[in-house]
């Protein structure tokens, strides 16, 4: 009991940008149990462990909390899920980035303290870039179950690059801006 009282003074005394990246977490849990919902996987249960386990993120992201959270999601999707690829996909995979993410960075530093400012402009670099790459999986998975069931065509394809074009976009221009800075 005595850990879940110290978790709860960390959380509750951690720094504004500790608060942030936590949030982060909780919001990328969130978002993969919505797409989760939407592939029409699971019931009652397992939406509830996905919330419970994603709402833990905030309290405890520095155990193995984040890696039962993705390793459960990803199992229940897998076995509940419909189809080799469901638009939900995208979505869901960007969530569980921004639990990694998140979480990876409320265990860089003792709660209390700040994160720097470059450390979490790094992060946001790499995770757009994963991001993008995530994109263009998707993209190309899409493309590939459409042509071999016929169902869709290219229609997942296309917006699938169209969105990794739009993240490119995004973070050249991040990139030029911090050269700027820089």
């Amino acid at each position: 009991m005595t850990e879940l009282r110290a978790l709860w003074i960390d959380l509750v005394s951690a720094s504004q940008t500790q608060l942030r990246v936590r949030l982060v977490a909780v919001a990328g849990a969130l978002v993969f149990l919505l797409s989760f919902v939407a592939a029409g996987g699971g019931g009652w249960w397992s939406w509830g462990g996905m919330l419970l386990l994603g709402l833990g993120l905030a309290l405890n992201p520095v155990t193995l909390l984040p890696v039962t959270f993705v390793l459960f999601g990803i199992a229940s999707w897998w076995a509940s899920a419909e189809g080799p690829w469901h638009w939900a996909l995208l979505p869901a995979t960007l969530g569980l980035l921004l639990v990694h993410a998140g979480t990876a960075l409320a265990a860089s530093v003792p709660p209390q303290a700040a994160l720097p400012r470059s450390v979490i402009e790094l992060y946001g670099v790499r995770v757009a870039l994963v991001a993008a790459l995530a994109i263009l999986v998707w993209g190309l998975t899409g493309v590939v179950s459409g042509v071999a069931t016929g169902a869709g065509g290219a229609v997942p394809g296309i917006l699938g690059l169209t969105l990794l074009v739009a993240a490119l976009a995004f973070y050249v221009r991040g990139t030029r801006s911090a050269v700027r800075r820089g």
